[in-house]
C-alpha cells in the first residue's frame, strides 16, 4: 500500500496533459465515487471504453447494442462482464484515491480476471496460464512456466515506477508488460486495459480509451504493442524485475504513449467539464462568447490553440468560464 502524495506536476508532461491535471485539481480532482458524474460522462466513458476494448478482441456491439445488454434487454456475456467489472474496479480505485493510498496486488489481478468471465463459461476465471501459450500474430514469446512469479515482479516494478516515472510512460511500460506476460489464457488485453486505468486514476488520471472500433484504430494499437515489446521477441528473461525492466527498457514507447495521452487528453476534458457544469452549468460557444465579451471565433480559436477546454454535445461545443487555461 503505497501514498499517492508527493507526486510532482512533471508526472503529466503529456500535449497539455499538465494544465489539465491542474485545472481539474482545481476544481476539486476526480470525483469521490463515480456516482457523483452518474448522469454526465463518466458513464458514457466507460461504454465507450467497453465497446472499444471489446472492439479489439473481436467483439463487436452498436451504442445501442450495449444499452439494451447493460439493461437486460439483450445477452453479451463478454460486453456485459468487461461493463460491470469496469464499473465496479474504477469505484474501487476513485475510493482508494479518496484516502491517498494506492494498493495494487497479486489477488487484484486475479479478481479482475474473475469477474471478466462471471457470466461466461471459463473454468479458468482468475487462475494464472500453465503452460507454453501463443498470441496469435504477435513476435512476444511469453513465459512458459512461472507466470505467477512473473506477475509478482510485475507487481514490484509497479510500485517502484509509480509516482517516480511520467504517468503516459508508466501506464505504456506497465501495458507492454502485463501484455507480454500474458498471465491468462485468455481475456488478457481486458485484464491489462482494465488494470491500466485502475493505475490511472491513482494519479488523479480519469480512465481512458484506446480505440478499437475500426481497422485502423486495431492496427495501430497492435504496432504499438509489438514496437513496445521488442526486448520480449527472442528471449523471455527470468521472473526477476531488473531483469525484465532492463528487457523492457529496449522497446519503444512512442506510438503507446501517442495513444495514451490522445485517450488520456479526450478523458480529462470530458470529466473536467463534467464537474465544472456541476455547480456552473456549461454554456454553448455563443452563450459563452456574450458573457465574457468576446467573438465566438475567438473562443474557437481558444479551443484550436489549446487554451479553453470544450466538449461536444449534440452537434454544439459547450464550455464555461473556468474552463479557459
Amino acid at each position: 500500500m503505497e501514498s499517492g502524495k508527493g507526486e510532482t506536476n512533471t508526472l503529466f508532461e503529456c500535449e497539455g496533459m499538465q494544465k489539465r491535471k491542474k485545472l481539474l485539481d482545481n476544481l476539486g480532482g476526480l470525483p469521490e465515487s463515480a456516482v457523483e458524474v452518474k448522469n454526465s460522462e463518466w458513464l458514457y466513458m466507460l461504454e465507450e471504453e467497453t465497446r472499444n476494448s471489446l472492439a479489439i478482441e473481436g467483439y463487436f456491439a452498436s451504442e445501442k447494442e450495449l444499452r439494451a445488454i447493460i439493461s437486460g434487454k439483450h445477452t453479451g456475456a463478454e460486453i456485459l462482464d468487461y461493463y460491470r467489472t469496469a464499473g465496479s474496479i474504477y469505484d474501487l480505485a476513485l475510493q482508494y484515491l479518496r484516502e491517498d493510498q494506492m494498493v495494487f496486488d497479486v489477488p487484484l489481478v486475479r479478481h479482475i480476471h474473475s469477474e471478466l468471465f462471471r457470466e461466461g463459461r471459463d473454468s479458468e476465471r482468475g487462475n494464472f496460464r500453465k503452460g507454453k501459450i501463443i498470441i496469435k500474430g504477435a513476435k512476444v514469446h511469453p513465459p512458459e512456466a512461472d507466470v505467477e512469479q512473473y506477475v509478482r515482479c510485475l507487481v514490484e516494478i509497479v510500485r517502484s515506477l509509480r509516482g517516480k516515472t511520467r504517468a503516459i510512460s508508466f501506464l505504456a511500460s506497465f501495458h507492454v508488460l502485463f501484455e507480454s506476460i500474458h498471465p491468462f489464457a485468455d481475456g488478457n488485453g481486458r485484464a491489462g486495459r482494465i488494470l491500466m486505468n485502475y493505475l490511472a486514476i491513482s494519479l488523479g488520471l480519469p480512465p481512458f480509451v484506446i480505440k478499437g472500433l475500426s481497422p485502423a484504430d486495431r492496427d495501430e494499437y497492435y504496432d504499438a504493442l509489438e514496437k513496445g515489446d521488442t526486448g520480449f521477441h527472442e528471449v523471455f528473461p527470468p521472473p526477476d524485475a531488473d531483469k525484465l525492466l532492463s528487457s523492457l527498457e529496449t522497446g519503444n514507447f512512442s506510438g503507446l504513449e501517442k495513444m495514451f495521452c490522445r485517450g488520456s487528453i479526450h478523458s480529462l476534458n470530458r470529466v473536467i467539464a463534467a464537474m465544472a457544469g456541476r455547480t456552473e452549468g456549461l454554456l454553448t460557444l455563443a452563450d459563452l462568447a456574450k458573457e465574457i465579451g468576446v467573438q465566438p471565433a475567438t473562443l474557437r480559436k481558444w479551443i484550436e490553440r489549446d487554451k479553453m477546454v470544450a466538449v461536444m454535445k449534440n452537434g454544439k461545443l459547450y464550455s464555461n468560464k473556468r474552463l479557459v487555461f
